[in-house]
């Protein structure tokens, strides 16, 4: 998805907002459209960001959309607790009152790297087939439990459920690592790349680079500096000698103009995903 003119312009916070609201769809199907029919695209970007609770790019999303439901005078609700008389039996994100009606919505920021057939966190404990299972069968028809409906008034009860979710799938730049898309992923999806660490010399494209931190991940970026190839990839060796965790890197212009992010990868170990 191309970046909309100006943005390289736009304060990393706006950035983020921007991308977190009006950025593509992770999937595209019937409980997660891709263009939501209640989704209105506000004139103006907020000029400050909310005040993050939470270091965790999760929560940091759910804080960006509560900013929007707020900046479009949209009512709503956020991490209603639903439980029983004995345990808990999970919580909605959000019901929001839309056209008289109340809706559910489950909010959701997610990187995976294709790795075969699987699409994988880079911690390794996260599947995209797990989440989609997960949302469509556990957390969207909970709005419907006979609990969260008699927990609700009458006009917060909802009669609809979908899911909200972006983020970024990784492709694996080297072929032997190819696989299938899920059916429900958005064909339109935001596309990054990734490979192994022994291989970034093959595949790495040439150009001005790039390290993100991981608060930095939710949206393209425009990068305050720029190093070459080759001194990403020094530190890149660096890092892996110590350390097995992906790093996350963007391509930028190499002109001279304002380093807004080209393309995204990934750099992994390379005994990932093991």
């Amino acid at each position: 998805m191309p970046l909309p003119a100006g943005y390289a312009q736009l304060s990393q916070a706006q950035q983020q907002w921007y991308w977190s609201v009006c950025g593509p769809s992770l999937l595209d199907c019937q409980w997660c459209p891709a263009r939501p029919d209640w989704l209105i695209i506000p004139d103006s970007l907020p000029e400050q960001p909310p005040e993050f609770s939470s270091s965790r790019l999760g929560f940091r999303f759910e804080q960006l959309w509560q900013q929007y439901f707020a900046l479009m005078a949209i009512d709503a609700r956020f991490n209603i607790q639903v439980r029983s008389t004995e345990r808990t039996l999970g919580e909605l994100d959000v019901i929001m009152r839309a056209d008289e009606h109340a809706m559910h919505l489950e909010l959701a920021l997610k990187f995976y790297l294709g790795f075969g057939d699987d699409w994988i966190g880079p911690n390794r404990r996260d599947y995209l087939a797990d989440k989609i299972q997960h949302t469509q069968q556990r957390q969207l028809p909970l709005a419907q439990h006979p609990q969260t409906q008699q927990s609700l008034e009458p006009q917060w009860r909802p009669q609809q459920s979908q899911a909200l979710m972006r983020g970024c799938l990784f492709h694996p730049a080297d072929p032997a690592y190819q696989g299938q898309l899920p059916s429900e992923v958005n064909p339109d999806h935001w596309r990054g790349h990734w490979c192994h660490m022994h291989a970034a010399d093959r595949y790495l494209p040439d150009g001005d680079w790039y390290i993100l931190a991981k608060p930095d991940w939710i949206s393209p970026v425009t990068a305050p500096i720029s190093v070459s190839r080759d001194e990403v990839l020094t530190y890149c060796r660096r890092h892996f000698q110590s350390l097995d965790t992906g790093l996350c890197l963007i391509k930028v212009p190499a002109d001279g103009t304002a380093l807004v992010e080209q393309q995204r990868w990934m750099l992994m170990p390379d005994h990932w995903p093991r």
